[in-house]
């Protein structure tokens, strides 16, 4: 049955179908265009697969990530390249049961892309991008010419492969937002200067690629606005998404914000709320005179039924939340809303994983990129049922007494703390961060509803394992945090005075709060560069202590650039007024009214006053268990931080593939 047939009556309208152009769209749930790296250049069956399975999911639209069109040095992506075509058709064939529909972006990075021959990257005038930092070559004619011919290709393959539409990306900061925005276009000819000549191109683009489609396929466009001086406004997205409707160039209008000056708001992480971007859409979206999608962190479809509702949008992006989860809409007509597996905005492992490792994955799913042969509806119940005992509740514990019940074992959770988390329940207090703590909730509902054996305040040594007479231990105890003032960025270094009162972690930061005083001035010292550290700042500085920030890495928090979160954060710390940042530092000694401090490459020691100093170095596994199990008679399994203190990206995989392995 189709899944608009069941629709609940609160979400009449993101499950009504609409025509964008001549295409029907089953509801009004859209997954936008978002680089995954899984086709490694083209449509590969991994790649495919990851489709289908949102497909199968419910969603009315899927957008394919940017098709790079051109000579550029683009990886993901690529116009022209071998099985692209094939890959389409096999794609639309294996989507076409489920009713959802593929349109395929289609565009050029501009100054962001250096050419494959290592040539400069091509821009309206000479501009210099903030990714690779190249300055780029003002596009002569002929060169706007072959593009032209680029882009009509890239569409007539589209058309081949059968797909539904196709959507030219001029958001952003890429090529065709270089020519529309006076920001960078500082051309003299007739594509730059007024308003009509920074249209040409993209006006030429549109004609070239309608005339080059058929009928039958639908064509918009993505805008975003820019909130720099001089930049695209608002009412400047509105007059180009006008200025191309009243030619009937587009069938719809996808709005986004942000350029890769400020990523953060392309990809807004879990401090935004939903829908943080309506307030820059709104002038184009209301003015619209097409289907407008709109996207900001969406996640159900409570939420996206609001938008719908209040006019500000058609159609709602929901990208990350079926990263998250590919059956979302599914699940909430069949009245499981609770099953849905919540998408935690913490963009480790979806731009992430692609920023740092050339794939998209997923902190929450496990299966994202491996859908053929880790798709969760591929778990079966296991040949030789076991039991099956976890130790530690925190997230990987939860996802393997899961995944482990899902394959039919009997499985006892065992939890020291009177709650289930573990260090997760510790950062979801810190500002802004209580999100996190979703996918906590979610494992704790889904491992009731499997019917683990929970036992809450149950210390377990291995003494006691012979207790519970079992099959196989999975053991998932943890770390804590190291106060010891070692610092891998200075290998030998070991900080005087650690056993100083003023001195503590970010734990008992962020658990003891309001109930310590903490005096007026802190030193936080940031060994890893990842959240925790940042955490505790935020939470001293909201409570009104001037903070210095002391960091061995070069800038601040590098491990959260990759999740678009560093830059977010130091503005927020930042508009406090109370920051002081020292990187490159050492710390070398703690005592009465602060600490001593040096630059790693020389240079000597300095003061710091402070009334609390927060040490965040690597924490230390906590491993008593699995040393005491060693001569175990059953297979012992660690998984997540005992094994070495990483993310919870990590620590989610490691107990998710312990129980699919038993």
């Amino acid at each position: 049955m189709h899944p608009v047939e069941n629709a609940p009556a609160n979400l009449s309208r993101v499950l009504s179908p609409i025509a964008i152009g001549p295409i029907h769209i089953p509801n009004r749930v859209v997954r936008t265009g978002h680089g995954t790296g899984i086709g490694k250049g083209t449509m590969n069956p991994a790649l495919i697969a990851y489709h289908v399975e949102r497909a199968r999911g419910g969603v009315g639209l899927t957008i394919i990530e940017a098709l790079a069109v051109g000579t550029s040095a683009y990886p993901f992506l690529v116009s022209g390249a071998p099985g692209l075509v094939e890959g389409y058709r096999d794609l639309v064939a294996l989507c076409a049961p489920y009713g959802m529909k593929i349109f395929q972006q289609i565009g050029h990075l501009g100054n962001e892309i250096p050419e494959l021959d290592g040539s400069p990257p091509w821009s309206s005038s000479d501009s210099v991008g903030a990714m690779v930092g190249i300055p780029s070559q003002a596009m002569s004619l002929a060169q706007m010419d072959f593009l032209v011919e680029c882009y009509v290709r890239a569409a007539r393959d589209c058309a081949d492969g059968g797909l539904d539409g196709v959507e030219l990306h001029m958001a952003h900061g890429y090529l065709l937002q270089q020519f529309l925005s006076p920001l960078y276009n500082r051309r003299k000819d007739a594509y730059g200067g007024s308003f009509e000549n920074r249209m040409r191109l993209p006006v030429r683009l549109l004609e070239a690629v309608r005339a080059a489609i058929p009928e039958t396929m639908a064509l918009g466009v993505r805008l975003s606005s820019e909130p720099f001086e001089g930049g695209l406004s608002p009412e400047d997205i509105k007059c180009i998404a006008d200025h191309f409707a009243d030619r009937g160039l587009i069938d719809f209008l996808n709005l986004s914000s942000g350029t890769d000056y400020n990523p953060h708001k392309i990809i807004g992480a879990m401090h935004e709320p939903a829908g943080y971007e309506l307030e820059g859409d709104r002038p184009a979206a209301h003015a619209s005179k097409v289907p407008v999608i709109v996207t900001g962190r969406f996640r159900t479809l409570e939420e996206a039924e609001q938008v719908i509702r209040e006019g500000d949008g058609d159609l709602v992006g929901m990208t990350r939340a079926h990263i998250a989860d590919p059956a979302i809409v599914r699940k909430t007509i069949e009245g499981r809303t609770d099953d849905v597996r919540p998408c935690i905005g913490c963009n480790h492992g979806c731009i992430g994983g692609l920023l740092t490792g050339g794939q998209i994955g997923c902190t929450v799913n496990v299966a994202v990129g491996l859908e053929a042969t880790l798709s969760e509806d591929l778990i079966g119940p296991s040949e030789n049922p076991r039991r099956v005992l976890v130790v530690g509740g925190g997230p990987s514990g939860l996802e393997a007494a899961r995944v482990a019940a899902m394959r039919g074992h009997t499985v006892v959770l065992a939890e020291a703390s009177p709650h289930l988390g573990g260090a997760v329940n510790i950062a979801a207090l810190a500002p802004r961060r209580a999100g996190i703590a979703d996918i906590v909730h979610w494992l704790e509902r889904e491992v009731r509803r499997c019917g683990v054996d929970i036992r809450l305040s149950t210390y377990v040594d291995a003494e006691d394992i012979a207790d519970y007479a079992p099959d196989a231990v999975i053991v998932a105890t943890g770390s804590l945090p190291r106060l010891d003032g070692a610092q891998h960025r200075s290998p030998g270094l070991l900080a005087r005075g650690m056993d100083h009162a003023s001195v503590v972690s970010s734990h008992e930061v962020l658990t003891e709060g309001s109930n310590r005083n903490w005096g007026s001035r802190a030193v936080v010292f940031d060994d890893t560069g990842h959240y925790e550290a940042v955490a505790a700042a935020e939470y001293l500085v909201a409570r009104g202590l001037a903070v210095t920030f002391v960091t061995p890495h070069k800038s601040f928090a590098p491990g959260l650039e990759p999740a678009l979160s560093d830059e977010a954060a130091l503005e927020r710390l930042a508009a406090d007024g109370n920051l002081r940042l020292i990187t490159y530092g050492e710390l070398l000694s703690v005592g009465d009214g602060g600490v001593e401090v040096r630059h790693r490459f020389g240079g000597g020691a300095f003061h710091v006053d402070a009334d609390t100093v927060v040490f965040v170095s690597h924490n230390a596994p906590n491993r008593d268990l699995i040393d005491g199990l060693a001569d175990a008679p059953f297979p012992v399994i660690a998984v997540g931080d005992v094994r070495s203190p990483r993310y919870l990206q990590t620590a989610i995989r490691e107990g998710h593939m312990a129980a699919r392995s038993l």
